[in-house]
């Protein structure tokens, strides 16, 4: 209660002040000076009462409290909750009552035509994968009747994601018709490069990766002779339009399987003098081999894989090809291992060819059955990157004019022949602009548009809760093409990689080589090749086009979907 009247006191003192405060400034207006006497009686005049409760909260109201707001937890949703096409969900659900055979039929079936409408209804089938995107979002879930589901990623913070779980030995999936074919016709124990996981890719990366990189030094005046040779070749075969009559991707395949002979087996294949293929050639066959399996593996991975269950023409194709590789190839390891067992001493091996002999006599020592899987991934891979990436440098330097100017200007101005050949390790130091180029071009066109992991332990992206053991497949073409991740994405700018602004793009919005453990073991001499021969062709010619836009295609590896109808004027 004392508490109570002293509060009441305080508050009428408070009163009392206004009021007296009021009185005062009605005089003033008045031009009157106030009396004291007059002020008293007006303060006299209020009536003192208790203060009840009521009356204490509107006059000096209590202080307001704020409720506590916690932060939420985060939401992480299912993985049934993962949006895709629902064509295959339905089917899914009874696959346990389908035969084997009905289930891969009716998969193939409502994969390509019940997603028909979702794939092609743009008419656009390089961007199937784009269109996805745009209707689920940056996770779609692509059920499969058949063995476990897909996720679909493009965001470069949910690859970067993906990337930083891997692990120390990361897992990715393996082209399942060459998989089957070494296991169940060929009987290896080893299936290759791409298809090992664990600490035995970690073994078998250490013996390749040294030998490898000192292989492109080893052979550099090689390779720019191969340059000479295409560019010479590009001279004898012109029309009067100055263009290639034949399909220049098919020369820009042999240049490249040119160049890689060099660089594994230590021998110049010289096939962009050949135009007829001889099966008594080991070369020619090679080459045509290489050329025939590629062909055969791009149908398996695609369409019904009905190769799984019955023998197909692509799959006959791919037996007689792949053997034929096998056997070429292992004839070729022979050779190095006679020519080592024949000097006696590992020292006299350095004239012998370097990067298959670091195999036969290396710490981790690998057998001609094994060394023979390794190269023929080596060329079925290297070989096919390599040639879709040169034919979309080509085709992008030809069309944008003040490109090739910049281009010209640098390779005149910092190119000598001594750089070439004898310091090949300042090579693209001395060439950012051509550097810009080619990794432009592999934003745009990445010979590789799809990289898959399959990860040890659950993941959360977009609050969607993916299950170890899922196949993740991660479209870098298409977060290469997002507005969001570049500025003018669909522009071939190569300036976007050497201004001060390239510091804001993300670390993973263009990944053509993939990244951490399992990356491309190839990129340094990828890039070499490539900055050789662009640096030949543009000493000679000035590159021209004049046609449709060509668009990269969605099959394993990217290739052109037009003709490459480049022209290649001679310069004054």
């Amino acid at each position: 209660m004392f508490e109570k009247m002293k509060y009441g006191k305080i508050c009428l003192k408070n009163l009392f002040n206004q009021k007296r405060l009021f009185i005062w400034e009605n005089m003033r207006f008045q031009s009157t000076k106030p009396l004291e006497s007059d002020i008293q009686k007006e303060i006299s005049a209020v009536r003192v009462t208790p203060l009840t409760d009521e009356a204490i909260k509107d006059v000096c109201p209590a202080p307001r409290t704020m409720p506590m707001i916690l932060p939420k937890d985060p939401v992480v949703l299912s993985f049934e909750e993962v949006p895709g096409p629902r064509s295959l969900k339905y089917l899914a659900n009874f696959r346990q009552y389908i035969s084997d055979f009905g289930t891969q039929i009716t998969a193939g079936v409502l994969t390509i035509g019940l997603n028909a409408g979702t794939y092609f209804h743009k008419k656009k089938p390089n961007r199937s994968l784009s269109t996805l995107f745009d209707e689920y979002g940056p996770v779609v879930r692509f059920v499969s009747p058949v063995g476990g589901d897909v996720v679909l990623i493009n965001r470069p913070d949910h690859i970067q994601k993906v990337y930083n779980m891997e692990g120390v030995h990361p897992v990715r999936s393996a082209l399942d018709s060459l998989e089957k074919y070494r296991s169940e016709y060929r009987s290896h124990v080893y299936g290759g490069i791409y298809a090992i996981h664990g600490p035995e890719w970690t073994r078998r990366r250490s013996v390749m990766d040294i030998p490898l990189q000192d292989a492109i030094t080893q052979h550099v005046q090689g390779i720019c002779e191969s340059c000479d040779m295409f560019t010479q070749k590009i001279y004898n075969m012109r029309n009067y339009q100055d263009e290639i009559p034949k399909d220049l991707v098919d020369e820009l395949n042999k240049w490249a399987f040119d160049c890689m002979g060099l660089i594994i087996f230590s021998k110049k294949f010289e096939m962009l003098d050949k135009e007829l293929i001889y099966s008594q050639c080991d070369m020619s066959w090679l080459y045509h081999s290489l050329v025939k399996a590629s062909e055969a593996i791009a149908k398996c991975e695609s369409g019904l894989h009905l190769w799984k269950l019955m023998p197909t023409p692509a799959w006959y194709s791919l037996i007689k090809y792949c053997d034929s590789l096998d056997n070429l190839i292992g004839k070729h390891v022979l050779e190095v291992e006679q020519n080592i067992a024949l000097s006696n001493e590992k020292g006299k091996f350095k004239d012998c060819n370097r990067f298959i002999g670091s195999m036969l006599l290396g710490e981790e020592k690998m057998n001609v059955e094994d060394i023979a899987t390794v190269v023929m991934d080596m060329l079925l891979i290297g070989v096919n990157t390599i040639t879709s990436a040169l034919s979309f440098s080509l085709y992008f330097i030809a069309k944008h004019q003040r490109v090739q100017r910049l281009l010209y200007q640098e390779i005149e101005e910092n190119i000598t022949p001594q750089l070439l050949t004898k310091d090949i390790s300042r090579l693209k130091e001395s060439t950012p602009y051509v550097q810009a180029t080619i990794k432009e071009t592999l934003r745009l066109a990445p010979p590789i548009p799809l990289l898959t992991r399959i990860l040890p332990k659950n993941i959360v992206l977009d609050s969607y809760n993916i299950p170890r053991g899922t196949l993740i497949m991660m479209s870098i073409q298409d977060a290469a093409l997002k507005e969001n991740n570049y500025d003018d994405a669909a522009k071939f700018y190569p300036e976007r990689w050497l201004n001060k602004e390239s510091k804001n793009n993300h670390d993973f919005g263009s990944i053509s080589f993939g990244y951490g453990a399992r990356k491309c073991l190839g990129q340094n001499i990828a890039e070499v090749m490539a900055t050789l021969l662009i640096t030949k062709v543009l000493k000679k010619y000035k590159l021209e086009y004049h046609y449709g836009d060509i668009e990269p295609t969605r099959s394993f590896i990217a290739k052109p979907n037009k003709p490459l109808k480049i022209r290649f004027i001679d310069r004054g």
